[in-house]
């Protein structure tokens, strides 16, 4: 069988990545993206598709009687209608733990600037070089906190969360944990009200189901430490965006880092940009999956998982019956 395989959406993959050769016959279109009203007419032959970003639903699948495989440039499957993939034959698969190292890396990023206030520092010097802030022997105008001895609590278990664990262990933080789900013991492991008023940092970690929607809000907000920080480099929505600001702009809490929003792409008139001038506060476009190194692992594997597809094989990233029923 000759494939017809279209990208929706190359613009999500950086361009120093190399796309892997498809060794079996195959057409090949590539658009650099794809609105909704564009899905049907561009996929109305394909037998295979590719997608960073572009949702797939109900109403779009229904009018395509020859695709046959949905190869997601990524780890979440929320943006396909996954019941409707399984009940009709359509073979999905992701890219699951690719980015672990590239989010960890993000996420201890975060809170070094937010503990060391380098870039507060850095804007600064930045004033004073333009005349607008007088030069001082000593300056104290930001707090500066050592990230060694800090206490930090991560909402989940999966792989980012321990790689997080190992970067955060290796410069000296005490880690701990909080398993939405139970299934895990041991003296690392605590309460959600422990994390949230124990831990000088609290890194989210999980996944946005309707479980953990709102999941960070006003009332735990209230539990956290004064001088606490929140970084969210999972997804937008499981921090309720409204009790952050306030909690930000009241100094109820030391600080937070989102990377990512409820409204993606986010734009101009977005509420977070209320406290986007805050020095305790860091908003960043959803990039910490996107280093260099874990993009070529991501079109490496989604690439792998269309010819382990098309030579008969069962791809090792196929999302199975049990994770549809979970969507």
């Amino acid at each position: 069988m000759k494939h017809h395989i279209i990208f929706l959406d190359n613009e999500g993959i950086g361009p120093t990545v190399k796309l892997p050769e498809f060794p079996f016959p195959h057409t090949w279109v590539s658009y650099p993206y794809t609105n909704p009203e564009q899905i049907v007419d561009r996929l109305k032959d394909a037998t295979i598709v590719m997608t960073c970003s572009v949702p797939l639903r109900k109403e779009h699948l229904s009018q395509l009687p020859n695709l046959k495989m949905i190869s997601l440039a990524l780890t979440g499957t929320d943006g396909v209608d996954l019941d409707y993939c399984h009940k009709h034959g359509i073979v999905v698969t992701n890219v699951p733990a690719y980015a672990q190292n590239t989010v960890a890396e993000h996420i201890m990023a975060m809170i070094f600037t937010l503990m060391r206030q380098t870039s507060s520092y850095h804007q600064l010097l930045r004033q004073v070089s333009k005349g607008k802030a007088e030069p001082q022997n000593i300056y104290f105008d930001y707090r500066i906190r050592d990230v060694r001895g800090q206490v930090l609590g991560i909402f989940g278990y999966g792989a980012i969360a321990k790689r997080l664990a190992e970067l955060a262990t290796a410069v000296g933080m005490k880690v701990r944990f909080f398993d939405r789900n139970g299934k895990y013991q041991g003296d690392e492991f605590f309460s959600f009200e422990e994390i949230l008023s124990e831990s000088d940092v609290v890194s989210l970690c999980c996944p946005l189901t309707k479980e953990t929607k709102d999941m960070i809000g006003s009332a735990e907000i209230s539990l956290m430490k004064e001088d606490a920080i929140l970084i969210n480099a999972a997804r937008g929505g499981i921090v309720n965006e409204p009790a952050l600001i306030k909690a930000i702009q009241n100094k109820q809490i030391g600080g937070a880092a989102l990377d990512g929003s409820v409204e993606e792409p986010i734009q101009p008139h977005d509420p977070l940009f209320q406290i986007i001038d805050y020095p305790n506060f860091i908003l960043n476009p959803h990039v910490a999956w996107s280093s260099e190194n874990a993009m070529q692992t991501l079109i490496n594997r989604t690439v792998q998982n269309i010819i382990d597809f098309a030579q008969g094989k069962t791809p090792v990233s196929i999302v199975k019956k049990e994770e549809l029923c979970q969507a």
